[in-house]
């Protein structure tokens, strides 16, 4: 699972709702370095970010950009923020902060299976 954040804290944070999910976890710190991970990785079956980010392209731009390059990858969205009134990517999965540790985990596990 590539796992996308900026804040080292907060990518600490989503590392262990991945392991803990049973998976590996591939880091990115910045939404251009998850695109050329994604470019050069075809084994990434599931993308897990904050939408809050900053890059090249806002966090809901990269999760629209990874579905229309690479649709069969799952994203697991997150934000502090309302996405009520911009549509979420076919599949795409928002949960809202604080983190549910149990739903993020159920989430994941149910994405790599």
């Amino acid at each position: 699972m590539l796992v996308v954040e900026a804040d080292p804290l907060l990518m600490l944070s989503l590392v262990d709702f991945v392991e803990e999910a049973g998976c590996e976890a591939v880091e990115a710190h910045d939404v251009d370095e998850a695109i050329r991970v994604l470019e050069a990785r075809a084994d990434i079956r599931t993308v897990f970010t904050d939408l809050d980010m900053r890059g090249s392209m806002a966090g809901m731009r990269m999760a629209l950009a990874i579905r229309d390059r690479w649709p069969p990858i799952e994203l697991l969205l997150i934000s502090s923020q309302p996405w009520k009134d911009v549509g979420l990517p076919h599949r795409g999965v928002l949960l809202g902060k604080p983190f549910d540790r149990i739903r993020i985990v159920d989430t994941l596990r149910r994405f790599a299976t």
